[in-house]
């Protein structure tokens, strides 16, 4: 099974706004958006969560990331031994908004495997159930997901964008090696 996604579904935004007065909903992330993303395996610590990160020497890839069971648009990679891969992978992609007062809501819909943990602006948005607050980058989620193909839905502070350019990062952990 494929590793990691981060995508939106056919005709649905990764990451959309819904105006203040229940006005159509607006995608800010469109299916197939280029994703910059880090497959290493180092500790990238906190400061690649922030808007003012250099992320430039990052690989760049179109949505779906994953590692490769075929349905992808970018395959990311886990290091050189099947049986010990990268705990975990990291994924940037920048956004304009250039009107506030027309957001009422934000909503995040997320495909991963095994645990994620999001950040809006620099800001813990999201955290699965199976990432433990802390853990380390070469910490594995403490359960696998049920169904990884299946979208969660978050409802995230609509507050935490700003006029200009934000930034989502998101970092996916493995179950095991």
């Amino acid at each position: 099974p494929a590793a990691i996604r981060l995508y939106n579904g056919v005709g649905s935004a990764l990451v959309s706004i819904r105006g203040a007065a229940g006005g159509d909903e607006q995608a800010l992330i469109e299916e197939g958006a280029q994703w910059r993303y880090l497959d290493d395996g180092t500790d990238q610590g906190t400061a690649w969560r922030s808007t003012a990160f250099d992320d430039f020497v990052w690989e760049i890839g179109a949505g779906e990331l994953g590692y490769g069971d075929g349905d992808e648009a970018t395959v990311v990679g886990f290091g050189d031994d099947d049986d010990a891969k990268f705990a975990t992978t990291y994924f940037r992609h920048r956004f304009q908004v250039s009107d506030l007062a027309g957001i009422g809501a934000l909503t995040l819909r997320l495909r991963y495997d095994d645990a994620a943990a999001v950040y809006l602006n620099g800001t813990e948005v999201v955290r699965s159930s199976n990432l433990p607050a802390g853990a380390a980058f070469d910490a594995y989620a403490t359960a696998d997901v049920d169904d990884e193909d299946a979208f969660a839905v978050f409802a995230i502070p609509a507050n935490l964008v700003v006029s200009g350019a934000n930034v989502i990062a998101v970092e996916v952990h493995q179950g095991d090696g």
